[in-house]
C-alpha cells in the first residue's frame, strides 16, 4: 500500500489526522496485514498510526511500536464502533 492509500482509507473510515498521525478512537479497533518471509503478520488493536515519508510507524494498545516500510502493509481492517448495550447493571429498570 502507498502513504496516500492509507491516508484515504482511515479518513473513509472518519478518522481524522493531526500532521500525518491517525489516533483510534477507544471505541474502534485496528489491524494491519503486514508481509513477513512466507507469511502474513497481522498488527492488531492499533491505537495510532504515524504516516512518515518513507515508512509508517504503529502503536498498539499494548504500547507496542512498529515500523514498516509501506510496501510491507497487505491492508487494513477497521471495525465500526459497537453501539452501547443500553442495559444498567444491578436491578434497576
Amino acid at each position: 500500500m502507498t502513504k496516500d492509500t492509507i491516508a484515504a482509507a482511515l479518513s473513509a473510515e472518519g478518522l481524522q489526522a493531526s500532521q500525518d498521525t491517525f489516533t483510534i478512537p477507544e471505541e474502534r479497533e485496528a489491524v494491519f496485514l503486514v508481509a513477513a518471509p512466507g507469511d502474513v503478520m497481522p498488527v492488531n488493536k492499533v491505537i495510532q498510526v504515524e504516516l512518515r515519508d518513507k515508512f509508517l510507524s504503529l502503536q498498539t494498545a499494548k504500547d507496542e511500536h512498529f515500523w514498516f516500510t509501506y510496501d510491507l502493509v497487505l491492508g487494513l481492517r477497521v471495525l465500526a464502533a459497537q453501539p452501547g448495550k443500553g442495559r444498567l447493571a444491578g436491578f434497576a429498570k
